[in-house]
């Protein structure tokens, strides 16, 4: 079936006529080093079009179709001094050029130079789509969750310190509705120790945050967006090493390196190291073991709340190459182990209970244009991942937060937090596989075909448990999805257009097994979606974008198998199906020294069949609620002066509401309610100021403030209870503020932080306190060329 989309794809393409040539001219390049070799992936843009190519392997480029006139091309590679040229163009004729490259003695700049060229062109894509410039934060002790969480439409919420659950939201999806990528990798199967709260932000190059609409070279049955980590991938050698410690006996390391050897041979490797004691202090009430009266509030530390986690990573191959672009093949080792200290409030406390999670997975990664033939591009991953998870609650123990416990005499089968003691392991085997073919016919036409394929089967056993288990039969889940695309493009990309269509297909065996019953069961699901996104330009510096998908997400295998202890599984989940709309105008306007940049969308989701996680009291579990809409308004404004002084602001408002209006015949009661447990208006501040030569030649100071505000919101149904017995998640404004130093252009870095600066009370789940104000400081070092 794909081979046959794949040919009448082709066939189409021979079809279409080709605009007439006699009116328009071209420019055809070569680029050369200092020593007069050519001179491959070499950024070339061409300003008035604001288009940008790559030399292939012979350093050539190449620019179609341009009306008669004059063009400046502006030519940047790693390691060089950046060229400016200017091309005369004439009817019916292509210009010949070449250029020549000298070794830049500054190399850091022309790394921000090409990092800003890559920004600039997510950003101009007809997507609604957010980017985050990683390279200026990596001086932080951020990670890449810290990072999204000051962004437009993004609210993260943890349960507590460093490793704890954390749950995302991006205008009103959460969880997995939202997928998460490496380099356009799915993060699906790599298990817990390789998640958005683990990841350095040393490791990306930037951030790429899709709300809504999501492109099919994704290949993602994503319902509400995606959030795309991309790694740098043009400097040929470099080190990146840093350290941080800090408050709660917090330590953070990485190291990020690359080794090309002049033949091709390319090496990576990267690692990371995170541990904290998580012993911050909260403020609890506890009961009088005798009469279990709560008494007045103490401040406490937590005692049981340790956790570390480590990776390593290595690939080896070849880029540049006649037979491939990039060709990767690696390992990927990682593990974690996180104590729990409660259930889902602070109202239960324990203190042996641990979970774990070790990960192998070997990855293979292949791209290559001009693939059989001009205008062909052929992009290919895969991985396996082998995952080992636990979770240990053996102790009849019953804690207090002083750290004091009792052993039960009554009900001594039962865990600290589980209903029975477990020794629950299990074992995921997952596979994961896409292929991306595009083909460009020209500037105006560029067609794409995806196909994407994952597995996903876990496997346990509990040596201590009463029932049976849902993992002693394996329980699987299959996905296929496959994408098609269309892009137009005007001659000079004043206006362009994506129409797409995804097909969606899934096959779940799983095991229905509580109180007693062990039933097996099997389901599948085919369904078809379709989009279009589109951009026009009012003026050169204001960019109209507008997007719409019908789109489904087939539930995933932890949301139908359940982890075996406080997730439940569910294997009646059915897909969740939406209506995404964006529309909203992007600008960007430089007056001299002074920058400006921002953005105002509206977003409208109607969704069926919504998957959600439903608490009670300790145990969870995903379930379908029919019809929900979600419709709100986002901006951001960014303004900077002479690349030292910036300051961005942004806020989102977002009302999700539950829309179905009768239940089994009966009114629905909470008609028109929003949903509980979801921030509904938020934003964020950054400000920064950036002294150059602070004390020597080559250094720079920079200061940094930030801040964070989240509205109250209801934790339950708002029309449920009567006003004074509602429960809320307070109103919270929390500040953060850093101190950098560099020297030697960004060889050596110190940066020193402060995060929740008030100290102020912060929760985002009930009772659940998060950590108190923290000082760290990080020690990094960079060197590349």
């Amino acid at each position: 079936m794909n081979k046959f989309v794949f040919f009448l794809l082709l066939c189409l393409c021979a079809t279409l006529p080709a605009a007439a040539q006699e009116h328009t001219g071209a420019i055809k390049g070569v680029v050369l080093t200092a020593d007069r070799k050519p001179a491959a992936a070499v950024s070339v843009q061409l300003t008035a079009r604001q288009l940008t190519v790559t030399t292939d392997e012979h350093g050539v480029f190449t620019f179609n179709k341009l009306e008669p006139g004059a063009y400046e091309l502006v030519i940047t590679l790693i390691g060089h001094e950046p060229v400016t040229q200017t091309v005369k163009v004439s009817a019916g004729k292509t210009t010949q050029s070449t250029i020549s490259l000298n070794v830049a003695n500054k190399q850091l700049k022309d790394v921000v130079i090409t990092g800003r060229s890559d920004l600039r062109a997510v950003k101009e894509q007809a997507y609604t789509v957010t980017v985050i410039d990683a390279t200026r934060l990596h001086n932080t002790t951020k990670d890449i969750n810290q990072v999204l969480n000051h962004t437009t439409g993004v609210k993260i919420r943890e349960e507590g310190g460093l490793g704890s659950n954390y749950y995302f939201s991006l205008n009103g999806f959460t969880g997995k509705q939202v997928k998460f990528f490496l380099d356009g990798i799915p993060m699906d199967n790599f298990g817990s120790s390789l998640s958005l709260n683990n990841l350095p932000i040393n490791m990306a190059e930037r951030i790429e945050v899709y709300k809504g609409v999501v492109p099919v070279n994704l290949g993602s049955d994503a319902l509400g967006g995606a959030v795309n980590v991309v790694t740098n991938q043009k400097i040929k050698q470099y080190l990146d090493a840093s350290y941080s410690f800090g408050s709660f006996n917090t330590h953070r390391a990485s190291v990020n390196a690359r080794y090309t050897t002049a033949n091709g041979f390319v090496i990576n490797a990267n690692g990371f190291y995170n541990y904290s004691d998580n012993s911050y202090k909260i403020d609890v009430q506890i009961p009088d073991p005798q009469t279990g009266i709560y008494g007045n509030t103490v401040k406490i530390k937590r005692f049981h709340d340790a956790y570390h986690s480590s990776m390593g990573q290595i690939e080896a191959g070849f880029i540049n190459k006649k037979f491939a672009d990039k060709l990767l093949i690696g390992l990927i080792r990682s593990e974690n182990r996180k104590e729990v200290q409660t259930g889902m409030n602070m109202d239960l406390v324990s203190g042996m209970v641990f979970n774990t999670s070790e990960s192998l997975i070997p990855t293979f990664k292949y791209k290559k244009e001009n693939f059989y033939f001009r205008g062909l591009s052929l992009t290919a991953n895969a991985n396996m991942s082998f995952v080992k998870s636990g979770i240990t609650d053996t102790s009849s123990r019953m804690y207090d937060w002083y750290g004091n416990y009792t052993v039960k005499t009554f009900g001594s089968n039962s865990g600290e937090i589980s209903y029975y003691k477990t020794k629950f392991r299990f074992n995921d085997r997952n596979a994961f596989a896409s292929a991306i073919l595009t083909y460009e016919l020209n500037k105006q036409h560029v067609f794409s075909l995806s196909q994407n394929y994952t597995y996903a089967r876990r496997k346990g056993e509990d040596p201590i448990a009463v029932d049976p288990i849902p993992f002693d039969i394996p329980n699987t889940l299959s996905k296929t999805i496959t994408g098609l695309a269309y892009k137009y493009a005007t001659l000079n990309n004043r206006l362009s257009a994506t129409v797409f269509t995804k097909f969606f297909s899934m096959l779940a065996r799983t095991v229905a097994a509580e109180w007693g019953t062990h039933e097996a069961r099997k389901s599948s699901f085919d369904r078809t979606g379709y989009g279009i996104a589109a951009m026009y330009y009012l003026f050169p510096f204001a960019q109209l974008k507008t997007s719409y998908e019908s789109t489904w997400r087939l539930p995933e295998g932890e949301e139908m198998f359940g982890n075996g202890l406080l997730l439940k599984n569910n294997p009646f989940l059915r897909p969740e199906h939406s209506h995404n709309l964006n529309v909203g105008i992007a600008l960007t306007k430089t007056f001299n020294k002074h920058k400006l940049e921002g953005d105002l969308n509206y977003l409208y989701r109607k969704a069926g069949d919504f998957i959600r996680l439903e608490s009670d009291g300790q145990i969870s579990r995903y379930t379908n609620l029919d019809s929900v809409r979600t419709s709100g308004v986002e901006w951001g404004v960014r303004y900077t002066y002479n690349d030292a002084f910036t300051f961005e602001v942004n806020s989102t408002y977002q009302n999700t509401l539950n829309i179905k209006t009768y239940e089994q015949g009966i009114p629905n009661y909470i008609y028109w309610d929003r949903l509980p447990n979801m921030p509904y208006l938020f934003g964020s501040f950054d400000a920064g100021y950036k002294i150059k030569k602070a004390f020597f030649k080559h250094d720079v100071l920079s200061l940094t403030v930030g801040g964070n505000f989240v509205e109250k919101f209801y934790l339950f149904w708002p029309s449920q209870g009567s006003a004074g017995t509602k429960f809320i998640i307070p109103r919270q404004f929390t500040q953060d503020a850093s101190v950098t130093y560099s020297l030697q252009n960004g060889k050596y870095n110190m940066a020193v932080e402060c995060t929740n600066l008030s100290n102020t009370k912060i929760y985002d789940n009930f009772k659940l306190q998060k950590p108190a104000r923290a000082f760290n400081v990080k020690l990094r070092y960079f060197f590349h060329k």
